[in-house]
């Protein structure tokens, strides 16, 4: 008997608030809706779900709506509902606004691997999950209360669960998910993209000049690029071998969410520490003489502060919409940052990961940006 491999795809509610904070939702439900479509087209499943508070509006034809509630899901106990009440032996999950990258063979791939398995959790980062395939799906259900969120489910199935485990290898398509206006930014450089995502951002007033300019210097030899944050070493090591640029890397308190040291407020940026003894003007005033462009997570710099923010201050602030800010260092620090003499980036986590990896596929083959 084939196996049977059941989807289950989470999308949240439709978000409200300010525009960078709706740009952001309209780019994860559109890759949703492509990866449903994607996920359609492959034969080997037996169902797709769609949990949402609003699933009616991904309805298709093989696909089964499951209406959920808007507040946020515990995903463990979601899952673990769903494994029972649809008898699904096994499991591939997929987040919303994951994955926008992937294409059809890589699914079919990711497919094959969970119909061959007997035990197995493969995901696209054992750290961070943002898609996971579960055999057998009853797994989740057993750790259902240790998952809360989805990106533990490659970490806790592995670790605590026995499965063994495959993480797909580091790449754009793996490590790129829809968190942040950064993210917005790179997939808009990106050529080929699904048709529903590109629909979307082409629609969106994005502005990619800054970054348009920080990529024309990641191509240009014997150019300075400062890395500063959560720098993935697989996003570093790539931008090594595609760049001939000078890169300097302060590689700073990587897994401080994971941790919990954000939570316990034990953060210490050395940048943020430099931008205090030097003051912001000065700071970023003195940044062009040792950098010809910068990739900067600014979470790091918020954590080390002890700011607590919400998504509308972040995401104004990625996209140096400073008049939109409150916060009055964020704001001074928005402001400075898009107005210096060289391009700097600012963004979360996935900027210096999946967005600079993403990047980095658009260096050595000279490729045409988007609109």
């Amino acid at each position: 008997m084939p196996a049977s491999i059941s989807a289950v795809v989470m999308v949240g509610p439709v978000a409200s608030g300010p525009e960078p904070v709706r740009w952001v939702d309209l780019a994860r439900r559109a890759a949703a809706h492509d990866v449903v479509d994607q996920l359609r087209r492959q034969p080997g499943l037996r169902q797709i779900l769609v949990v949402s508070p609003d699933a009616e509006a991904f309805a298709s034809p093989g696909v089964t709506p499951v209406v959920s509630s808007p507040a946020p899901p515990h995903v463990g106990h979601e899952l673990a509902r769903l494994v029972q009440a649809h008898a699904i032996d096994r499991l591939l999950y997929v987040g919303g606004g994951a994955g926008p990258l992937l294409d059809d063979d890589m699914l079919a791939a990711l497919i094959a691997r969970l119909a061959g398995a007997e035990a197995l959790v493969a995901t696209n980062n054992v750290y961070s999950s943002d898609w996971a395939g579960v055999v057998p799906a009853s797994a989740v259900v057993a750790c259902a209360d240790r998952l809360p969120r989805d990106n533990m489910l490659g970490w806790v199935l592995s670790e605590e669960a026995g499965l063994p485990l495959h993480a797909a290898p580091p790449a754009a398509a793996t490590r790129l998910d829809i968190d942040t206006p950064a993210d917005l930014l790179v997939l808009r450089l990106v050529p080929g993209l699904q048709p529903h995502l590109a629909a979307t951002l082409a629609a969106l007033p994005l502005n990619t000049g800054p970054l348009r300019a920080a990529l024309d210097i990641l191509a240009t030899p014997a150019r300075r690029v400062l890395l500063a944050g959560r720098v993935s070493p697989e996003a570093w090591q790539r931008l090594n071998r595609v760049s001939r640029c000078w890169v300097r890397v302060l590689a700073e308190e990587r897994g401080m969410v994971a941790s919990g040291r954000a939570a316990r407020g034990e953060v210490y940026s050395l940048l943020a520490d430099l931008m205090e003894r030097e003051g912001l003007e000065a700071f970023f005033a003195r940044l062009p003489a040792w950098a010809d462009a910068a990739f900067i997570d600014s979470r790091v710099l918020w954590a080390h502060h002890g700011f607590e923010l919400d998504a509308g201050t972040r995401f104004a602030s990625d996209l140096g919409r400073a008049d939109d800010i409150d916060h009055p260092w964020v704001a001074a620090f928005t402001r400075l940052a898009a107005g210096a003499a060289i391009p700097i980036i600012l963004g979360g986590h996935t900027l210096l990961a999946g967005d600079l990896l993403a990047l980095c596929d658009l260096v050595p083959a000279g490729a045409p940006v988007g609109p």
